[in-house]
C-alpha cells in the first residue's frame, strides 16, 4: 500500500508542505485510477483495499487542510488586521458601522428634513406653474377659435397668446423636472424616495404570489420540504420522500 513521501526524501531540496500533500494526494489519486481501470471491486479483499484507499485519502485531505491553515495563518491574521483598522473608519455591514459611515449618516440626517421642505416648496410651485401654462394654453386655444381669418389683429392677438402659452409649458416643465439639492460638493444631495412591502394578510398575498410568483414559491417550498425532511420529519402531505443510499 502507498507510502507517503517525507521532506527531502530524494535529497533535493526539502519540498513545502504544499507539496508534500500535492505528491500524497496525487499518488493516492492515482491508486484510485487503478481500481477503475481494474473494473471495481470485484471481492472482499477489493473492497477492503478501496475502504483502506478510502481511508488514506480522507487522512491526506485532512492533513492537506491543516497544512493550508497553517500556511494561511499569517496571511489571515494581517488581513484581518488591516479590516478591523479600515473597518473603524469605513466598515457598513451587519457587523458595525464605521466612524466615516455614521457620521455620513448624521449629515443625511440634518439633510433630509431641509431637503424635504425645498422638495415641498418646488412641487407646489410647479403645481402652481402647471396651472399657469393649462389657463395660457385654453385662453390661446379660446383666441384662436374666436379670430376672424380676414382680422389680422384678431390673429395677432391669438399668436401672441399662442406664444405666451408656449412660454409657460415650458416654464412648467422646467419647474417639474427641478428637485430639491444640496451641492456643496462634486455630488448632490437629493432626495430617494424607497419603498418597503409590509404583509398585512399573509393568505391574500399567498394566493396572489401563488398566481404572480409561482416558480419562487415552488423553489422556496422545496427547500423547506428539504430541510423538513433531513431534519427527520415524515408523513409531510404533499412530500414524497425518496430513499437513497451511497458509501459515507
Amino acid at each position: 500500500m502507498f507510502a507517503a513521501p517525507t521532506m527531502g526524501h530524494n535529497g533535493g531540496p526539502a519540498l513545502t508542505p504544499f507539496e508534500v500533500s500535492r505528491d500524497e494526494i496525487d499518488a493516492l489519486c492515482a491508486e484510485a485510477r487503478h481500481w477503475l481501470d481494474a473494473g471495481g471491486v470485484k471481492s472482499q479483499a477489493d473492497a477492503n483495499g478501496v475502504s483502506k484507499l478510502l481511508d488514506l485519502l480522507r487522512k491526506a485531505i485532512k492533513r492537506a487542510d491543516e497544512r493550508r491553515v497553517a500556511e494561511a495563518k499569517p496571511h489571515d491574521d494581517a488581513k484581518a488586521e488591516i479590516q478591523a483598522r479600515y473597518g473603524a473608519l469605513i466598515q457598513d455591514n451587519k457587523s458595525g458601522k464605521g466612524r466615516a459611515v455614521l457620521a455620513v449618516e448624521v449629515c443625511k440626517a440634518a439633510l433630509t428634513p431641509w431637503l424635504e421642505r425645498q422638495e415641498a416648496e418646488k412641487r407646489a410651485a410647479a403645481e402652481a406653474a402647471r396651472r399657469e401654462a393649462d389657463e395660457r394654453a385654453r385662453e390661446a386655444a379660446l383666441a384662436l377659435q374666436l379670430s376672424k381669418p380676414s382680422d389680422i389683429e384678431d390673429r395677432e392677438h391669438a399668436e401672441l397668446l399662442a406664444q405666451e402659452a408656449r412660454r409657460a409649458e415650458a416654464a412648467a416643465g422646467r419647474a417639474e423636472g427641478e428637485r430639491a439639492s444640496a451641492r456643496g460638493g462634486t455630488r448632490a444631495v437629493t432626495l430617494r424616495t424607497t419603498y418597503r412591502a409590509e404583509v398585512t394578510d399573509a393568505t391574500e398575498f399567498a394566493r396572489w404570489a401563488w398566481v404572480n410568483c409561482r416558480d419562487e414559491i415552488l423553489a422556496a417550498l422545496a427547500v423547506i420540504a428539504g430541510r423538513q425532511v433531513a431534519a427527520g420529519t415524515r408523513g409531510i402531505p404533499g412530500v414524497t420522500v425518496h430513499e437513497e443510499r451511497k458509501a459515507v
